[in-house]
């Protein structure tokens, strides 16, 4: 028996961390969570670094590589890092969800949207993206919608974020004539130069609003300031609200890098 346990020493480092994790739940359904994650393609491998890691001998080089990999990785699957680095963009508009006066025209830039299998418009991950508008127009604190921008990520080059969200909007009813699509541009820049463009024509929109994701709103106001647009901010689709202390959240997921990639795509635009 003690010749087996000796062969298996190397196992009881990941082991015990298994137990530290699941003990530390408190929570019988916090603790299957935990157990789920370390379960899932993220977990799993995170479980295997901590494994090389502790496997007794090997080159100190090689140890201090695998150290810092397995780092890497905890951070860049960290709900609590992507949080963090969201609230840094985010924070700055969370007391201005809701607009203090009337905006004249509020532009919403491409996103928010998806297509259903049988080629609906349907809400996407960012769906508030879409709400948010919505549910401003009918408190009567917006008076024309305009919706941006078209997929260059799809096998079809028709698809126009556009159209969906006026479609989406019309279904929530919005009438159509209150909703105006720029369908070409393609990505942020592009977007606020024809915003910009469009302006010039309107000289009664004294007021226009910037709605997108609140982490995107510091890049975009960016742009229209470059486009010499004086534009409100209208955030939504907020995601670094607190989270609670779980070891749930110690185990490198999904939702940790999403955020943080999401973040660290906002930065790196915001540099170059």
């Amino acid at each position: 028996m003690k010749s087996v346990l000796l062969r298996c020493r190397p196992a009881w480092p990941p082991l015990t961390l298994v137990v530290l994790l699941v003990a530390v739940s408190g929570d019988p359904l916090i603790a299957k969570k935990v157990v789920a994650h370390l379960l899932m393609p993220a977990g799993i491998l995170w479980m295997l670094l901590f494994f090389a890691l502790m496997w007794p001998g090997g080159a100190k080089s090689t140890r201090v590589a695998i150290f810092a990999f397995f780092a890497a990785y905890s951070m860049a699957g960290s709900p609590y890092l992507g949080v963090w680095l969201l609230r840094i963009l985010e924070k700055p508009f969370y007391s201005l969800e809701q607009p203090a006066e009337a905006i004249d025209a509020l532009v919403v830039l491409g996103g928010g949207t998806a297509m259903s299998p049988g080629g609906r418009p349907a809400l996407g991950n960012h769906g508030d993206r879409i709400t948010r508008p919505a549910v401003l127009f009918h408190e009567g604190l917006v008076g024309t919608l305009i919706t941006t921008g078209r997929s260059i990520t799809e096998d079809s080059a028709d698809r126009l974020l556009s159209r969906e969200t006026s479609l989406l909007w019309q279904a929530m009813g919005i009438p159509a004539d209150r909703i105006i699509e720029i369908s070409e541009p393609r990505n942020t820049s592009e977007e606020l130069a024809a915003v910009a463009t469009l302006a010039k024509d309107h000289p009664e929109w004294k007021r226009i609003g910037l709605g997108t994701s609140a982490s995107h709103l510091p890049r975009a106001l960016n742009e229209a300031r470059a486009q010499g647009l004086a534009m409100i901010p209208v955030p939504s689709d907020f995601r670094s609200g607190p989270l609670i202390f779980s070891p749930m959240y110690l185990v490198p997921q999904g939702r940790g890098f999403r955020d943080v990639q999401a973040a660290m795509w906002e930065f790196l635009g915001r540099a170059f």
